[in-house]
């Protein structure tokens, strides 16, 4: 605490107003806002890391962070090159297309980043943040900021194919992965964590997939991304929204109903596509809906009251209204939806609500085998299946998300390796030394002057 508590103030309130500042810069339309932003939510993290109680080892876990502002700045900067670029030659055409495609690589490389889409940045969610006692919600900031940048950013990068194929197949990936991390999970809160991530995931896919507007995509976000982030912050201060059966079946319902019309009009839309493609995204789709309706209806149980007396309260609390401000949010985006021309067949739309209620639907059969009384006889037997069916699961889930991870690093330090290996002559061509340096240039300058000779 020796960093704002004596200049500064209070660090987490000046961490939370950088990350803030940074929000707005993100959604604010001007060239350079974004990659501003990007650099105050690293301050932020940073400033956060320095003040906690182990700064050595929370100021290199998030230097990461720097990476997707350094991104952001390079695509800024190609923006405004190609806007000072003037001319109809057909070679200023190709330049301008080649800048288009590296800005629009870097803005979703920085969006994927803090999506937690990459393969080397997929395990920030498991990491402990900075003032971990009160501070368990702050990786879900970094995937909220993640899906504002493509969304912002959404004209830059949806124009150009391949970038936006590869984007939609990293996240519907993400989505998967981030649903076997929360269903493998004990934790409520650690569960809660991936399923933001999934959240903005899903809704990345279907900024990528172009099936809805990017206004829709939003407002699906907004409710889906709202409940959890909400939950997850309520969790910190007391579990207020688990108090009550009434208000547990409440916001159970409610993370329920917003997941399962964020990945409807991904899985409605598979009918129109080629097959393979129709089975990638039905897999890659429809698995994490299911996950997170598991996770969103078995894990959101009850908690027991602390108190003797319960608090009298008003009848409208945040707590009690917020759910249907968020699920208020999904008859527009789907109406709207449907008024832009999203009109899936019957079959589609009801095979788009199979996950959901598949996911949902076992886990109402295992609450409701909990929440039971205990069988007795024989039956006591056969019950204890229930629980070992869930433990296989969950541990199968741990094993398939660390073997894809640990698949996907060996992917790229493997790749990495090479690229080592084919510049090893280009750096022993200098060590570092200036007046080696110097001999480099004598003898490039020779070659230059021999090689037209030779023709």
């Amino acid at each position: 605490m020796s960093l704002a508590s004596s200049r500064l103030g209070n660090p987490r309130t000046v961490g939370g107003a950088l990350c803030a500042a940074g929000f707005v810069a993100i959604v604010v339309p001007a060239r350079f806002a974004p990659a501003l932003g990007a650099e105050l939510i690293a301050a932020g993290f940073w400033w956060w890391a320095r003040a906690s109680a182990e700064p050595a080892r929370q100021v290199p876990r998030w230097s990461w962070l720097r990476r997707p502002a350094a991104a952001l700045w390079l695509a800024a900067a190609l923006q405004a090159a190609m806007a000072l670029a003037g001319g109809e030659s057909a070679r200023t055409a190709a330049t301008l297309a080649l800048g288009t495609a590296i800005a629009a690589v870097a803005v979703v490389w920085a969006a994927l980043e803090l999506l937690a889409a990459l393969p080397l940045a997929r395990p920030f969610s498991d990491l402990p943040a900075p003032f971990a006692d009160r501070g368990f919600w702050l990786p879900a900031l970094l995937p909220s900021a993640g899906f504002l940048l493509l969304w912002r950013q959404a004209p830059l990068w949806l124009d150009v194919g391949y970038v936006r194929v590869g984007a939609l197949f990293l996240l519907l990936l993400t989505a998967t992965l981030a649903g076997l991390r929360a269903f493998g999970r004990r934790q409520w809160t650690a569960g809660l964590r991936w399923l933001v991530v999934l959240d903005g995931a899903l809704a990345g896919a279907l900024l990528a997939s172009q099936i809805v507007s990017p206004g829709v995509a939003a407002l699906l976000w907004i409710g889906a991304g709202g409940t959890h982030t909400y939950l997850l912050a309520a969790e910190l201060e007391g579990a207020t929204p688990r108090r009550g059966p009434v208000l547990a079946a409440l916001w159970r319902a409610t993370a329920w109903t917003s997941t399962t019309a964020l990945g409807w009009p991904l899985l409605a839309a598979v009918g129109s596509l080629p097959l393979a493609r129709a089975i990638t995204v039905s897999v890659l789709g429809g698995l994490p809906v299911a996950l997170a309706s598991w996770v969103n209806v078995a894990r959101m149980v009850e908690a027991p009251e602390r108190r003797s007396m319960a608090r009298p309260t008003s009848g409208l609390t945040l707590t009690r209204v917020a759910p249907a401000l968020l699920i208020s949010g999904l008859p527009v985006a789907i109406v709207s939806a449907w008024w832009a021309g999203f009109v899936p067949p019957w079959g589609a739309m009801l095979w788009a609500t199979v996950p959901a209620l598949v996911g949902g639907g076992a886990a109402l059969l295992t609450f409701r085998d909990r929440a039971g009384t205990e069988p007795r006889g024989p039956e006591a037997l056969e019950s204890d299946a229930v629980p070992r069916a869930g433990q296989a699961a969950r541990f199968a889930a741990r094993w398939l998300f660390r073997l894809i991870v640990g698949l996907e690093r060996a992917l790229v330090w493997g790749a990495a390796g090479v690229l080592r290996f084919l510049g090893a002559p280009l750096r022993d061509l200098h060590t570092g030394d200036a007046q080696e340096y110097v001999l480099f240039l004598a003898g490039v300058a020779v070659l230059a002057a021999v090689l037209p000779l030779l023709r």
